[in-house]
């Protein structure tokens, strides 16, 4: 009902935003087709550039004009070359206004223009050329040549006859050298022999006539041919200039129009844009108001929603404290009975009980154990909720905490025969400073679902570190199993509190979900985080990562004051009586020991996780013996071995402990020894137990005198510790039903040495309970050949052993029933 609104609320905001977006669109669309029609024509600047060079280009041919004026007016080369100089200028610029203009009709009249300009350049230089080689003094001139030739036969001085070329002159030298030929010829003697007549002179004043009338005949001429030449090349660049200023003009007249016409789409371009960004404003305001509107509305309906939701949230707030409360109350209160509970079976189960009644007070303690658990569990879960748990920062060692917690869980699922595969970086090895109560119960709830929920294959722990800032590291720890694997859909509900990712899984697994809550929780309050990979019927993988930080104290300083600074002595085991192996393991339970145990070397496996100080092997195994165990080991085949010492146990006598130590055994434990003998044997090799783990006492001790057994050695080892006690003998008794059929069928088959090696086995207990009775027998059958004792001699033996093994039977079956551990 909440969601309801805020989803609609949520829609007319996407809705309106999509409508203004598709609006924004299309103007966009028409903006851009406006803005191409605008900028599709010459742009302004590029109209405004044309102009400008449309006018230097006419300034330029009206000076060009002028120049070809003076050149005709002055008749010089020089003012002609500046001319075509100038032609060649403008020549540039109609270059320049074609690359501008794109219109081909414009380029078409620029071309035009260029040819034009070619002709009246060519005109020009015909008109120059006519007026210099046509000088109308040039007849006149040639008179005057005749007359100074004249001159110079009646001995008149010329200029000529001082300087060859007289026109290149300056006009002052010319004019000094005039004179001073001039001053000559007045002052030379007159010779009478060369005064001419008067007949000669008459000829020379007719000759000098008829050359001045000529000359004036080709003057004129000359002038008039001159003139009619002037006009038709005039008429011609007349026609020129007009052609030209018409193509000029015309040019002139498209850029002015294109110009306009450009102008003209612009403004109607920039109406259309100005049109259409109204509208779109009208329009946008309109759906804006709308959506306003109708999401105003709807805001105001969330608010009463809102409103609604704060009172709910309120009276939510209330029940999660009143079931905080609750679960605090009584969780707190249940602790009381809890214990009353448990310390009233304790107290029965130390009464004279049937195996009914030990059976009940069993059930009794493992319902109130669990429903203990439950409530740690409620407490837990309620204070996280609550925000009140706190977090201890002590000194620990992360690899022992994950060694321990592991191998403790493993313990547990024992009967599963699951594969435990641990791989922890060296660098967890070092101290670090952290909340190992947390940390353990993370691993706890991991670890243990992993073998909850795993049927074959491994479960594999991988511990690795990296580097932070300063002393901090990243913790990585993942839990690998081959278990039933968790669907994609549902892996996200098992992190939720009393859910499990199915209902199956709940009814054929048991638990109440609270266990993966509380550890992701727990993560989050570490600073971590805990992520979860799985696919069905394939397995899953915790991933938890955690910050820590480096300890700077020197551990000797802390082991006293944190858990899990010291590392517990860890013992392997080897031998194949089971009831001397189970003494064995209890032992080392009650010394803080942990003991891995195993009846036969082959089930040791190359690539284990084992991790020990010590190896403890019999010698006389009917597989494996202890010989070939010390040189498996030797041989660098197991990645556990690392050179830790093997200790011997055996029940021979006839080899010195010289013979065991010079082989590589370390040192021998002759069978039967007692704890003491153990203890003294780990000291002399520099082993500690660690006292503080040390089990309590028995809960009863129970009383029996017998003379066909002793249990001193066994309480050497063991203590008071009743439970203990029950498991050994009854293992021990089911040990030896086992080996008299085993010796039942040596004997049908006669073969003396499968007698010899389960006599071997059974020694060491008989002699650890001083069944007096039956250890010669034993003996002498360990040792049985056939050159020195007869098939029937050796079924005699048996017999006789088989009776004095019936008697320690009954005996111990009345013992074990007054054993607060006995069950019918």
């Amino acid at each position: 009902m909440n969601n309801e609104p805020k989803n609609k609320f949520t829609v007319k905001i996407i809705l309106s935003y999509l409508v203004l977006a598709f609006l924004a669109a299309i103007s966009g669309y028409f903006f851009y087709s406006e803005i191409r029609t605008y900028t599709s024509s010459e742009t302004a600047v590029e109209n405004d550039t044309k102009l400008l060079k449309t006018g230097s280009f006419l300034t330029e041919l009206y000076k060009a004009e002028g120049l070809s004026k003076l050149a005709l007016r002055t008749k010089t080369k020089k003012n002609f070359t500046e001319y075509t100089q100038k032609i060649d200028s403008i020549f540039l610029q109609i270059d320049t206004l074609k690359q501008l203009t794109k219109s081909e009709n414009q380029k078409a009249l620029l071309d035009s223009v260029q040819i034009l300009l070619n002709q009246k350049v060519a005109n020009s230089s015909d008109i120059l050329s006519l007026k210099v080689n046509t000088d109308p003094n040039s007849s006149i001139d040639k008179a005057l040549e005749e007359f100074k030739k004249m001159e110079a036969s009646y001995g008149k001085l010329t200029i000529e006859n001082f300087e060859k070329n007289p026109e290149k002159l300056t006009t002052y030298k010319r004019k000094v050298l005039n004179d001073w030929v001039n001053y000559l010829n007045a002052n030379i003697p007159v010779d009478s022999a060369s005064v001419p007549d008067a007949q000669t002179i008459d000829s020379i004043i007719e000759t000098s006539k008829s050359l001045l009338a000529q000359a004036k005949i080709n003057n004129v001429n000359t002038q008039r041919s001159l003139t009619k030449k002037e006009i038709d090349l005039s008429r011609n660049d007349l026609e020129l200039s007009k052609k030209l200023q018409t193509i000029i003009s015309a040019f002139e007249q498209e850029v002015l129009v294109n110009s306009h016409n450009d102008s003209l789409k612009k403004q109607a371009a920039l109406k259309r844009s100005i049109r259409l960004a109204g509208f779109a404003a009208l329009l946008g305001l309109l759906i804006v108001s709308l959506f306003a509107f109708l999401i105003n509305r709807d805001f105001w309906k969330i608010q009463t929603y809102r409103d609604k939701l704060e009172k709910e949230k309120k009276y939510s707030e209330s029940i999660l404290k009143s079931r905080e409360q609750l679960i605090s109350t009584v969780s707190h209160d249940l602790r009381t009975p809890l214990n009353t509970i448990s310390g009233y079976s304790d107290l029965l189960d130390n009464t004279e009980l049937n195996s009914k009644q030990l059976g009940y007070v069993k059930n009794i303690k493992s319902a109130s154990g669990y429903v203990g658990n439950l409530v740690n569990d409620l407490l837990d879960f309620s204070k996280l909720d609550a925000g009140k748990l706190k977090i201890e920062n002590v000194p620990f060692i992360v690899s022992h905490l994950i060694q321990e917690t592991a191998e403790n869980i493993e313990e547990l699922y024992r009967d599963k025969k699951l594969k435990l595969l641990l791989e922890i970086d060296e660098e967890l090895k070092k101290p670090v400073l952290g909340d190992p109560f947390r940390i353990r119960q993370i691993l706890s709830n991991l670890i243990g679902n992993a073998f909850k929920f795993t049927e074959d294959g491994a479960i594999k722990i991988v511990a690795t570190c990296k580097k932070s800032k300063g002393d901090s590291i990243q913790l990585q720890l993942k839990v690998i199993d081959s278990g039933i694997g968790i669907a994609k859909d549902k892996q996200e509900l098992i992190f939720k509190e009393f859910t499990q990712a199915d209902t199956d899984t709940e009814k054929k697994f048991g638990g109440y979900g609270l266990g993966l809550t509380i550890s992701k929780k727990l993560a989050e309050l570490l600073h971590g985080s805990l992520e979860l990979q799985s696919k069905m019927s394939e397995g899953s993988t915790f991933t938890l990562a955690l910050p820590l930080k480096l300890n700077s104290k020197p551990i000797k300083q802390v082991e006293k004051e944190a858990p899990y600074m010291d590392k517990k002595l860890r013992v392997l085991i080897i031998d194949d009586d089971t009831s001397l192996l189970q003494m064995l393991k209890e032992l080392a339970e009650s010394m803080g020991i942990v003991a891995h145990t195993f009846t036969n070397f082959l089930k040791v496996e190359h690539d284990s996780h084992l991790d020990y100080d010590l190896v403890l092997t019999d010698i006389q195994m009917p597989q494996v013996t202890g010989f070939e165990v010390l040189n498996k080991l030797k041989s660098g085949a197991y990645k556990h071995y690392k050179q830790q010492p093997v200790i011997a146990m055996t029940g021979r006598r006839d080899l010195e402990p010289e013979a065991y130590i010079s082989i590589g055994f370390t040192q021998v434990l002759q069978k039967p020894f007692s704890k003491g003998e153990l203890v003294a044997t780990l000291k002399l090799l520099g082993l500690t137990t660690v006292q503080k783990y040390q089990k309590d006492s028995p809960i009863r001790r129970v009383n029996h005198e017998s003379d066909i057994y002793n249990l001193d050695i066994i309480h050497s080892f063991l203590g008071t510790n009743e439970d203990a006690i029950y498991d050994v003998l009854q293992t021990f008794l089911r040990d030896t039903q086992t080996n008299m059929n085993l010796l039942e069928e040596g004997l049908k088959i006669e073969d003396y040495q499968h007698i010899n090696q389960v006599a071997h086995r059974m020694l060491p207990m008989f002699r650890q309970l001083k069944v007096s009775k039956c250890v010669p027998i034993l003996e002498r059958m360990e040792l049985v050949k056939k050159g020195n004792l007869d098939i029937s001699g050796l079924r005699n033996l048996h017999q006789e052993l088989q009776r004095h093994v019936d008697v320690l039977i009954a005996a111990l079956a009345t013992r074990l029933a007054t054993s607060p551990s006995y069950t019918d």
